[in-house]
């Protein structure tokens, strides 16, 4: 299986090799906190200086996006971690601190008055778990550790939307990253940040075999014009 696998991936890198790739085309993998809100707000402002360039966006995990860079399948990556991968390079654009999602009335009004949330303001309300392989799960859980506080995890999620969609339906207290709050329904939902600041980097890869197109440039550049604006 193994070997099949490799075979795999160097037919796809033949095939992509082999089909090249459009001057007016830009393909663009991101993970999915970043492509609800973040990314269409850029994609709108790239579409004014090149309309006639064609975009094709896939929402995929980190590891996905990795590997299609290194496949040459996309041209430019984000992603909400550190990449650790010799043939990529990576340029931070922000740092996107760390929000808590609570449902209305969930909470009592002084701990929301207070301006943020602390994992020990959580405690006895249940909230809604990360996947422990994922880059901010790893993080919420470092700090729980170091913070000696037990949350009630009601149910674990994927991604961050989901968390999301679950604290909108009064599931649990979501913790998430600013970009994915950007989605958040106040009328549902309060939006504090979490004490201490807890921050998750915002990362633009690409591979480093191929040249810094002017596209990838360009949407890269309204990437972190967006950030700046919204973090």
């Amino acid at each position: 299986e193994k070997l099949f696998a490799q075979l795999e991936e160097v037919q796809r890198l033949a095939d992509s090799l082999r089909k090249g790739r459009a001057t007016d085309e830009l393909r663009i993998a991101s993970v999915l906190a970043l492509s609800h809100e973040v990314l269409p707000r850029a994609l709108a402002q790239f579409k004014q200086k090149h309309p006639n360039v064609t975009v094709t966006l896939q929402s995929l995990h980190s590891p996905q996006i990795v590997q299609a860079l290194v496949m040459q399948e996309a041209d430019v990556g984000f992603v909400l971690s550190n990449v650790q991968q010799p043939t990529l390079q990576q340029e931070n654009l922000a740092r996107a601190p760390m929000m808590c999602i609570v449902p209305k009335g969930m909470l009592p009004p002084f701990k929301l008055r207070a301006g943020s949330l602390s994992l020990h303001d959580l405690t006895g309300v249940p909230t809604i778990s990360l996947d422990a392989q994922d880059p901010v799960g790893m993080l919420l859980n470092q700090l729980s550790r170091e913070t000696s506080v037990g949350l009630n995890h009601f149910v674990t999620v994927q991604t961050y939307h989901t968390a999301l969609a679950m604290a909108h339906h009064g599931l649990g207290v979501a913790v998430v990253d600013a970009c994915t709050a950007l989605s958040a329904d106040q009328n549902k939902v309060d939006v504090l940040p979490l004490a201490p600041d807890l921050q998750v980097p915002v990362n633009a890869i690409r591979s480093s075999a191929q040249p810094n197109s002017l596209l990838v440039k360009a949407i890269t550049r309204e990437m972190q014009k967006v950030l700046a604006a919204h973090l």
